[in-house]
C-alpha cells in the first residue's frame, strides 16, 4: 500500500496515474510561461537568461514589477545571480549552493520604512532546478502543501530535508505515477498545494 494519500479535485482517492493527469492538467501554464524555453538553453545560461529565471519565478511579467522595492520580488539577489553565473554543484556541493543562495539576504524600503528579506529556499530551488537541467525539483510553498497532504504531515522547509527526504520522496512519486516526465510532475505538486485539503495526521 502506498504512503501518498492521492486524491482528486473531489476529494475522492484517486489512483497514482489519475492523481498525476488531474493536477497536472490543472497547472496554470498561462502564468508561468516560457518554461521550456528557458530550459532549452540550460548549459548555457547567460545574465539575461538568470534574469528571466527570477522574473519567471517571481510572476514580474512587467518593467514596473522587476525593480527593487517590490513585494515579493527579490530583484537584488536575482541580479546577482544574473552576475554570477551560479552553475550546478557535483552532488555534495547541492547542500551548499542551498544554504548560500537561500540565505542571502536583501533589503526593501518603502518610504521610511526598511524591511530586510531572505531570498529563501523556494527561489533557491527553482534556481538549481534550472542550473540542473530539471534533475532537482522545485520546492516553493504550494508543493510543501501538496506534500503535507500526500504523507499526512507537514513537511519542514528545510535544506536537509528537501535533500534527504523531498528528492527522493518526488522521485517515488513519479514512479507510482508512471512516468519519466519530471516536469509533470512538478505541475501536479504545484496545483495540489493550490487546493485546500485538511491534513490528517
Amino acid at each position: 500500500m502506498t504512503r501518498f494519500r492521492f486524491r482528486g479535485s473531489d476529494d475522492r482517492e484517486v489512483s497514482a496515474e489519475e492523481w498525476l493527469q488531474i493536477w497536472a492538467g490543472l497547472f496554470p501554464s498561462e502564468k508561468y510561461a516560457g518554461y521550456d524555453e528557458l530550459m532549452s538553453r540550460h548549459g548555457s545560461f547567460c545574465a539575461s537568461d538568470i534574469e528571466q529565471i527570477g522574473r519567471w519565478k517571481d510572476s514580474a511579467k512587467t518593467v514596473g514589477k522587476w525593480k527593487p522595492n517590490v513585494a515579493s520580488v527579490a530583484y537584488p539577489i536575482w541580479m546577482q545571480a544574473a552576475s554570477e553565473l551560479p552553475v550546478c554543484p557535483k552532488e555534495d556541493g547541492v547542500a551548499d549552493l542551498l544554504s548560500d543562495w537561500s540565505e542571502r539576504k536583501y533589503t526593501d524600503s518603502y518610504g521610511s520604512k526598511t524591511v530586510e528579506k531572505r531570498f529563501g529556499l523556494s527561489r533557491a530551488t527553482t534556481l538549481l532546478h534550472f542550473i540542473s537541467g530539471g534533475r532537482f525539483p522545485i520546492f516553493d510553498a504550494r508543493v510543501r502543501r501538496a506534500m503535507s497532504q500526500l504523507v499526512g504531515s507537514n513537511v519542514p522547509n528545510t535544506v536537509r530535508w528537501y535533500l534527504d527526504s523531498y528528492c527522493a520522496l518526488f522521485s517515488e512519486i513519479a514512479s507510482l505515477c508512471g512516468t519519466r516526465d519530471l516536469r509533470k510532475v512538478d505541475k501536479a505538486l504545484f496545483s495540489y498545494g493550490s487546493r485546500g485539503f485538511v491534513v490528517v495526521d
